[in-house]
């Protein structure tokens, strides 16, 4: 498997996860409206997933522009 196939599985699965993070985010909306005492807890897990998601995002480009490097002997 190549890595750009590996990128391309990664996407669907990528984007589930924000999927879900982003029905997390609006369900946290939701408890804060009716002022529902586990808000904070579930803003907790919110950002948590947000700042674990946006990380992945960032390996997975830092990684992807290390192999679109012509130093890595990359087709170009």
């Amino acid at each position: 498997m190549t890595y750009q196939e590996l990128l391309m599985d990664l996407e669907a699965p990528v984007n589930r996860i924000r999927g879900g993070i982003n029905a997390i985010g609006i369900m946290t909306m939701g408890l804060a409206q009716v002022q529902d005492p586990y808000t904070d807890g579930f803003n907790v897990v919110w950002n948590y997933l947000v700042d674990a998601e946006r990380d992945l995002r960032r390996c997975i480009a830092s990684k992807e522009e290390h192999f679109a490097s012509p130093s890595n002997g990359a087709p170009h």
